[in-house]
């Protein structure tokens, strides 16, 4: 099989197969030596998927492409095309949302929505075959959690895929939706500063516990300009949230992570000029105890530093 010739996007149907000559036979024996990798019912992939949103992407093609064009990716599948956050959302299942009248049945592994009525002209179709990622962001928070539409609109912020305007005139095209108050509340805290899903979790965990933060907050310090994740107003504290990725940059020659020693510089040079840090990570990110008493300690340091 030229499977590579017969699949566009990485992937092929039971149909293309048929009509390029490949028996049932055949395809079965494609998919036992792993040249074809099942996605839905009568769909394939041409490759293995790199990991569980590259899977995700692969079935939301096929699943577009089984609908013809009558229905746009949405939901957390609109995420995922766009490279935003998935935090706390159900890969499992692709999500469409029909472009006009017809029937909303769903199969295993995709559900299909409603149509909009009327989309506000803050909120044109620019994509094709995507809602407006505005939208996409606010169904993800109504199909999962409100956090996940935090996150995914601090990172479309960031990226400029996004305005609030849009995100407010998505929150009231669903104002009938069944959790949309929460959703819409989170959203006030969306920020274009936020770089980082952890980031977006410990700065709503905090504000939440009562502190007012100034994100990317910027320092002067003896090497040159640096900038912490939040500042605590009214305190001289930094709040810094520990990703994996941030320190995963190599190796220097010595085996010391490069990535580590420059971190550790740039707090030792924010230290020098009467900061205190609270540092996170992800383990962490849940325990609302374990952060207010983290910062409340930090403060406590750095007023006793002043004093």
């Amino acid at each position: 099989m030229d499977l590579e010739q017969l699949a566009r996007g990485d992937v092929v149907s039971t149909a293309q197969l048929g009509a390029a000559g490949h028996p049932d036979k055949a395809i079965a024996a494609a998919v036992r030596a792993g040249a074809l990798v099942p996605l839905l019912r009568g769909w394939y992939a041409v490759r293995p998927a790199r990991d569980a949103r590259d899977l995700h992407w692969l079935r939301t093609v096929a699943a577009r492409r089984r609908f013809g064009g009558r229905a746009l990716i949405s939901h957390q599948s609109l995420l995922v095309a766009q490279g935003l956050p998935d935090y706390r959302l159900d890969l499992a299942t692709v999500h469409l949302t029909r472009r006009g009248p017809g029937q909303t049945r769903n199969s295993p592994g995709v559900k299909v929505h409603r149509p909009f009525r009327d989309l506000p002209p803050e909120l044109v179709l620019t994509s094709p075959g995507r809602v407006p990622t505005a939208i996409g962001v606010v169904q993800a928070g109504l199909e999962g959690v409100p956090f996940s539409a935090l996150v995914a609109a601090d990172a479309a912020l960031h990226r400029e895929l996004v305005t609030p305007a849009e995100l407010e005139a998505a929150c009231l095209l669903h104002a009938r939706c069944r959790g949309i108050g929460p959703v819409r509340s989170i959203l006030r805290e969306a920020d274009a500063r936020i770089e980082s899903p952890g980031e977006s979790v410990i700065g709503h965990r905090l504000r939440a516990l009562g502190h007012s933060l100034e994100p990317q907050f910027e320092v002067d310090t003896d090497v040159g300009t640096r900038y912490a994740d939040f500042r605590v107003r009214g305190a001289r504290v930094l709040v810094e949230f520990d990703g994996a990725r941030k320190y995963d940059d190599g190796r220097s020659p010595t085996g010391r992570s490069s990535a580590s020693f420059l971190e550790k510089r740039r707090e030792d040079a924010m230290r020098r000029k009467g900061w205190f840090f609270a540092r996170f990570v992800w383990s962490e990110l849940d325990d609302l105890q374990l952060i207010r008493a983290r910062v409340d300690q930090a403060i406590r340091d750095s007023q006793r530093w002043a004093a």
